[in-house]
């Protein structure tokens, strides 16, 4: 028998270490929700979720394969019903929280889940979902029991399950949203593989047992699990920040002692510049992260000060998240960059003729690595497109200096990275030619001090209709995110194109700088 045959690919190990972390490591704690100050340690929060799976098996017959949603803040219950979903083989699918009805909706024809569980917040949304969704069984996440669909029922549920569901490494654990470039949403599967290797390159953080960190980034995004889910397999503390703030995250830092942090680039700098910080006690962290945009020199300097350690990284929903870093003896040398590939990724930079380009010639960056994502839910097509011959095509333009350091030039693709967000300028622009009044639109991310880029739309009226801003902006908010909605808006005659009929991007982002 070969030693690949021998290689095991199922087991309880592959959806069920959570309970053998609870064998190791009972009393030590695994998460503090911010906002409950509730405190679970390994065990019993194993002993939940196993009475959640219960529940979920018995009272709504989850069985394998089948998609849990769910639409929250972060808390316990979220990572709760991922580690039930997953002891049934289920599929755990957060939703963005700033998606208005019409995208969830879109999302879920997607998806088709079997069952909806959200927080009191949403339960408008919901209620509007409910009208048209084939979705079975919708259940609270809060009340404490108050009610027969709280999720609290189920962590009270009298049963616990006794053998989790054998699962594939291959198998989905997540599908996290992700934009489509038509405008049509896309469900990047997270699997079982993914999540083990990507933690394998968290080593390069030199996280170790006992370390504590906040999860303040959303847990409908990858961010929200780029040390969170790895943390739990060395055997550290996740304190659940419930929605981001940066004068709470100070206080969380001060009193549970955090020791290593990540936020992106949006937070960082309303972090640096929040009241707290002059005074801030950071003495227990070892260093801070970030990734999505390129760090400056002011804020690496504002850490420096406060004796933290600053880096820099770079991940995507597709791989990882862990795919950059840059070492923090290398910050202020190679400010700007993400540094250089983690240990178990292979990354070439390539021209438009598929070669590999020399140092400092741009390229699209191509990356293949074991924690590469199971491709797009139900979307084949684009899969292919995404991922040729074990290579990722992230669509982002890059280039590698003479020392091996890679920096961000742009983005081949049109999304717009706005703080943690992705915004597809196609589904905008769909939006926006829908409107009775607009003839045509094109949507470009333009730069941002807070946010790094926001969208701005160009829009041509019909002829003999006229519009003002303030209109444009009531119908986005009807039909999109707060956050998609553009932040400029430009009337013009007309948007260039070429003979092929594509939009001269260039040629109209020249004018717009002209007036």
């Amino acid at each position: 028998m070969s030693n690949r045959n021998m290689i095991p690919t199922q087991g309880f190990w592959i959806n069920n270490w959570i309970a053998r972390q609870a064998e190791i490591n009972p009393n030590q704690l695994v998460f503090i929700d911010e906002k409950s100050d509730r405190r679970l340690t390994y065990k019993t929060f194993n002993e939940s979720v196993d009475r959640v799976s219960a529940f979920l098996r018995d009272k709504s017959n989850i069985i394998k394969g089948d998609r849990v949603c769910v639409i929250s803040w972060n808390r316990i219950e979220m990572l709760q019903l991922l580690f039930a979903s997953a002891k049934l083989g289920a599929i755990f699918v957060p939703i963005n929280t700033r998606y208005s009805t019409r995208e969830i909706k879109e999302y879920l024809k997607l998806i088709q889940p079997k069952i909806m569980v959200y927080e009191e917040d949403f339960t408008d949304k919901v209620k509007e979902l409910e009208k048209d969704s084939q979705i079975e069984s919708y259940f609270e996440v809060g009340n404490h029991g108050a009610t027969t669909s709280s999720l609290f029922r189920a962590e009270e549920y009298s049963k616990r399950l006794d053998k989790p569901v054998s699962v594939d490494l291959e198998d989905p654990m997540m599908i996290l949203q992700t934009g489509g470039t038509t405008g049509t949403p896309k469900g990047s599967i997270v699997t079982y593989r993914m999540i083990f290797w990507n933690a394998m390159n968290t080593i390069r953080d030199l996280i170790v047992p006992g370390e504590v960190t906040v999860t303040s980034v959303p847990l409908f995004h990858i961010g929200g699990y780029t040390y969170t889910l790895p943390l739990l397999i060395w055997g550290g503390t996740n304190v659940l920040m419930n929605k981001w703030n940066p004068e709470k995250l100070i206080n969380l830092i001060e009193t549970e002692r955090v020791t290593f942090q990540f936020l992106v680039p949006a937070q960082l700098k309303m972090l640096v510049e929040t009241q707290g910080f002059k005074t801030a006690d950071f003495t227990s962290l070892r260093w801070f992260t970030t990734g999505g945009a390129a760090l400056t020199r002011d804020i690496v300097d504002a850490m420096l000060k406060k004796g933290v350690i600053m880096k820099q990284g770079y991940g995507l929903t597709e791989v990882g998240p862990g795919v950059f870093a840059l070492d923090p003896r290398d910050a202020l040398r190679k400010l700007g960059s993400i540094g250089k590939p983690n240990l178990l990724v292979d990354v070439r930079v390539v021209n438009d003729k598929g070669k590999d380009c020399v140092a400092n010639e741009p390229g699209e960056l191509l990356i293949r690595s074991p924690s590469l994502f199971g491709g797009y839910w139900r979307n084949s097509e684009e899969t292919r497109k995404a991922v040729e011959g074990g290579w990722l095509h992230t669509g982002d333009v890059m280039r590698v200096d003479e020392e091996g350091f890679f920096f961000i030039i742009g983005r081949e693709k049109r999304v717009i990275r706005s703080g943690s967000e992705s915004i597809y300028p196609e589904e905008v622009e769909k939006l926006l030619c829908l409107h009775p009044k607009i003839a045509e639109a094109f949507v470009a991310g333009v730069p941002d001090r807070k946010w790094g880029e926001v969208p701005k739309a160009f829009i041509v009226t019909k002829t003999g209709e006229t519009l003002d801003k303030e209109e444009v902006v009531r119908y986005c908010l009807k039909g999109l995110a707060k956050y998609k909605v553009p932040k400029e808006i430009e009337f013009v005659e007309s948007i260039p194109k070429n003979a092929a009929g594509k939009v001269l991007k260039d040629e109209l982002m020249r004018k717009d700088e002209s007036r």
